[in-house]
């Protein structure tokens, strides 16, 4: 079941947005050089390649990456799509998503990211649809992932798809984030401390008017010294929406 922290008001949600974006923006610099990450995000795109090979078509694809981050899965799926758009609130996140894109010799017609918030009306995207939307490792930071769900919905093609990797809730019996990881002024950047589970991300892709087609738990890693297992989960946008 959902916990209660998913049920907030928007100013707790947005004091949520507010501190992930000062977060991110100061830390973007140094964010790949994370090892584990960078493995995570590997098994993370090879997984989600494996499950769902029909979602991916160089010639065809359309894919947006959410809350791209500075690109890791995005640089993964790229070679299997015919192009990738990421989004992110933090502009410093955008930057080195685009500095890495163009490093690695790619226009940005095959790969860029830009800064803005879906939620607005008045941003580039706004009439923009996907085949396939990604969200990696991202969801625990998010207050209300119903709103988030449901937005994400909004941008997907009839018949497309979201994917979904974060952690999954199993075993872990106290918070995965240590509370330094707060400190200095970045508290409240992570909603849910403890991940989702198939019940959870099921009724979320139900009220977003997906249909839940998979669940699963694909690699097991640590997070901050804790025994972590990373699921994916799909949703699919009914062929007959428009």
């Amino acid at each position: 079941m959902l916990d209660g922290s998913q049920h907030t008001s928007s100013s707790h949600a947005h004091d949520f947005e507010d501190a992930n974006k000062t977060y991110y923006d100061k830390h973007a610099h140094k964010y790949d050089e994370r090892p584990n990450a960078k493995i995570l995000a590997r098994r993370l795109a090879s997984a989600i390649r494996q499950m769902y090979p029909n979602l991916f078509d160089e010639d065809k694809t359309t894919l947006m990456d959410y809350a791209c981050g500075t690109g890791l899965i995005s640089r993964e799926l790229c070679p299997y799509v015919k192009s990738v758009v990421g989004v992110d609130i933090s502009q410093g996140m955008v930057d080195q998503f685009n500095l890495r894109a163009s490093n690695q010799g790619l226009v940005p017609e095959e790969m860029k990211a830009v800064c803005v918030d879906l939620k607005q009306d008045d941003h580039e995207l706004r009439s923009t649809k996907y085949d396939v939307i990604v969200c990696s490792m991202a969801y625990h930071h998010f207050s209300s992932i119903e709103d988030v769900t449901h937005l994400l919905a909004s941008f997907l093609q009839p018949g497309g798809s979201l994917l979904v990797a974060d952690i999954y809730r199993s075993t872990l019996q106290t918070d995965i984030f240590p509370h330094e990881h707060d400190a200095g002024g970045d508290e409240h950047i992570v909603a849910h401390q403890r991940g989702f589970d198939e019940e959870d991300m099921g009724r979320v892709f139900q009220t977003a008017d997906l249909v839940c087609k998979d669940f699963s738990v694909v690699t097991s890693g640590k997070m901050h010294g804790k025994d972590v297992d990373f699921f994916v989960a799909c949703g699919v946008k009914s062929a007959a929406d428009s």
